[in-house]
């Protein structure tokens, strides 16, 4: 049985043609065991209220119906998705982990996130969103009416990408971050966030280590598959 890796696929509360592209990625996996979900699905979530606005609907009920196939979703937390919690999971039938998972494959120890914590420039958001993991704020947050917090969204939105401008990592950037991975026991590191796909092989220790960062579903869309035996790039 394979499992999936994908994430940053910034669908639109208004919907785009990526949600189609999605839900057929969604529809075409249904022999899968597992797909996990890396953040930064949707291009922002404002918590519980988005599930009786009609946003993102079809996508929703493309979860649910992957879910109720029989394939297990897991949700890893991104810096536009962060506030999923369990009404959005008892919605789909998601299972949420939080920002990051450790698995055993292959005889391999997997880290599998969806790399803002990893790769990031801006001290300022590492901050913010370090905050945002309580509970207080995000309550408060989410209390928010519903035209107000969208709106905040939309402008973090904007201040995120005048703060933080793009930037091509390197190849020796790649592997310094997944440094500290390395040294907790990870073998693979599997991850999204700045949009540059790419495996990277590294040694640490004397071992060889793997990295493997997700594409943007605005670009090549690429995920990971684990196939049963080795790791491989895939497109939709």
């Amino acid at each position: 049985m394979s499992i999936v890796f994908v994430g940053d696929v910034h669908l639109q509360p208004q919907g785009t043609d990526k949600d189609r592209r999605f839900l057929d990625f969604l529809r075409s996996h249904r022999s899968l065991e597992s797909v996990y979900l890396l953040g930064d699905i949707f291009d922002y979530w404002i918590g519980p209220k988005m599930l009786k606005g009609g946003d993102y609907l079809d996508v929703l009920d493309g979860f649910a119906a992957l879910a109720k196939s029989g394939v297990k979703l897991w949700w890893i937390h991104g810096n536009r998705d962060y506030l999923i919690e369990e009404k959005f999971a008892k919605r789909t039938g998601v299972k949420i982990l939080g920002d990051g998972v450790t698995l055993s494959l292959g005889g391999r120890t997997v880290y599998a996130a969806h790399g803002d914590f990893i790769y990031n420039k801006n001290s300022n958001y590492t901050a913010y969103r370090r905050l945002m993991n309580f509970a207080i704020p995000q309550k408060i947050f989410t209390a928010i009416p519903r035209a107000v917090s969208s709106g905040m969204a939309r402008g973090f939105k904007v201040v995120s990408k005048k703060t933080t401008p793009s930037y091509r990592w390197t190849k020796d950037e790649i592997v310094k971050g997944a440094k500290r991975h390395f040294e907790r026991g990870a073998e693979v590191l599997i991850c999204g966030h700045i949009h540059l796909p790419m495996h990277v092989e590294c040694e640490h220790r004397a071992k060889r280590r793997d990295i493997y960062v997700l594409g943007d579903w605005d670009g090549t869309s690429e995920y990971v598959e684990w196939d049963g035996k080795e790791f491989l790039f895939r497109r939709p």
